[in-house]
């Protein structure tokens, strides 16, 4: 069998129709399934703006409804924070006073004791030096008449007169 061009030729166009006709099929396939695919994807935005829309609604309701409410409660915390702010001023200055009025008193009391404890340490002193003089002079007088009564009975009279140089007889 001898083949010719024009044989060689038909066989490759009726290969070619083939081919194109396969390729036809699947371009055929692709587009149904594109097309149930697209279905299916319409069918599930579909679910989704269904559950999803209401939520969004309610969420913008409930937005315009509480925004009111909302912007009452900053402007409240925003006057509660500015009184507390002056409060704590208040109270510091406070603190800073009854500190300064503390330390005031506890010098005053410093003062008086310091001057209390000092007069009745010089009180001491006076007593001491007007107790104790008297009583030194007390002391020594009678220790002078002790030494001179002691003397006086300790010693004999003749051995007296010998001590102390003059002797009578001469």
């Amino acid at each position: 069998m001898e083949w010719n061009t024009q044989t060689i030729l038909i066989v490759f166009v009726g290969l070619t129709g083939a081919a194109v006709v396969l390729q036809a099929f699947v371009l055929l396939g692709i587009l149904i399934s594109l097309r149930k695919t697209a279905k299916s994807m319409v069918e599930i935005t579909d679910d989704l703006r269904s559950t999803i829309m209401p939520m969004v609604q309610s969420t913008r309701e409930l937005l315009e409804r509480i925004t009111p409410q909302v912007i009452t409660v900053t402007d409240g915390l925003s006057e509660v924070t500015q009184t507390m702010r002056k409060e704590a001023a208040g109270v510091s200055f406070s603190a800073a006073e009854i500190m300064n009025r503390v330390s005031l008193q506890t010098k005053r009391l410093d003062a008086m004791l310091t001057t209390g404890l000092n007069t009745v340490e010089r009180m001491g002193a006076v007593v001491e030096s007007t107790v104790a003089m008297p009583v030194r002079q007390v002391n020594g007088i009678l220790a002078a008449v002790r030494a001179v009564v002691d003397t006086y009975r300790s010693v004999e009279p003749s051995r007296r007169s010998s001590q102390s140089g003059y002797d009578p007889e001469i």
